[in-house]
């Protein structure tokens, strides 16, 4: 069984993109020409890559086995070839970099700013999500370092270390909100909350602390991944918001938000920096390990 890089990002494109025209665009082909690409790739290796179905191209299971294998080995194949321009001088390489929202606009930010400046050859990709799109990122290739809230569970990533960083939870709302400056545990189960999908980890924590004190989970009439969305809906309504407290200075210091005083809700993280367990990795990757900051 043998392959070429050009047939490993044909497959690839049909995969990720699941049409034969998208991916065709993508590769440079015309859709024939890719058609005959993937038969001749399945011919070679007896297995089915794809269910041709009325509403695009499926990966099968061999399509799915040969589908993690492919994505390392074109991933490898980059990586080998950024890092001999560099030897050459043509490029630096490209940091692809993942946060959870609060350390992306911090420390990342901060780390990659000097990165840049002491190597202007340089460039840097960043994607802020989720601890589980994190995951999801890192596991996909689509960045090669995230720095997470909480343990990422997954045997195929490794933790590089804790950021000497951290960050505290607390609880939001807007400036004109009549709710006292020092609420009880049982007035804020009682108050409605914008918050993040119940299965973010911010939110599960939340409930924990309620549980904790004997008291059900406040009602949330709006939910959002944004964490602009969750400011913009606690400063503009009654709703509170529990949030990082680097998210919410601006509005702090511009009037428009203010914090409540809440000790059970003041939530202290640090934050972990993971990679892919197998694999190299990147040279320029490596490179912004230099700018941020770790415990020892």
């Amino acid at each position: 069984m043998t392959f070429d890089e050009r047939q490993l990002r044909a497959f690839l494109a049909v995969a990720e993109t699941g049409s034969l025209g998208r991916a065709a665009a993508l590769v440079h082909l015309t859709q024939p020409s890719l058609s005959r690409m993937i038969q001749g790739m399945e011919q070679n290796l007896g297995h089915r890559l794809f269910d041709r179905q009325s509403k695009g191209m499926v990966v099968t299971a061999a399509g799915e086995i040969l589908l993690e294998h492919a994505r390392l080995l074109a991933f490898e194949m980059q990586a080998a070839r950024d890092q001999l321009d560099a030897l050459r001088g043509l490029r630096r390489g490209v940091v692809r970099i993942g946060a959870v929202a609060a350390v992306m606009r911090t420390l990342v930010t901060r780390a990659a700013a000097a990165l840049i400046e002491a190597y202007p050859d340089l460039s840097v990709e960043m994607r802020e999500g989720t601890d589980g799109d994190l995951l999801g990122a890192l596991l996909d290739r689509k960045v090669d370092l995230v720095v997470t809230a909480a343990p990422l569970e997954s045997d195929a990533v490794e933790a590089v270390g804790t950021c000497a960083y951290t960050d505290r939870f607390g609880v939001f709302c807007a400036a004109e909100n009549p709710i006292a400056d020092n609420p009880t545990m049982a007035d804020l189960a009682a108050e409605s909350w914008v918050m993040p999908g119940s299965t973010a980890t911010p939110r599960v924590h939340f409930a924990g602390r309620f549980r904790e004190h004997g008291l059900p989970m406040p009602p949330v009439p709006v939910e959002t991944a944004s964490v602009e969305t969750m400011i913009a809906v606690s400063a503009a309504s009654r709703l509170l918001c529990w949030l990082p407290g680097p998210l919410v200075a601006p509005h702090l210091a511009s009037g428009t938000m203010r914090q409540l005083d809440v000790p059970a809700l003041e939530t202290e993280r640090q934050m972990l920096l993971y990679r892919r367990r197998t694999g190299l990795l990147p040279q320029a990757a490596r490179m912004i390990l230099n700018f941020l900051p770790m415990h020892d």
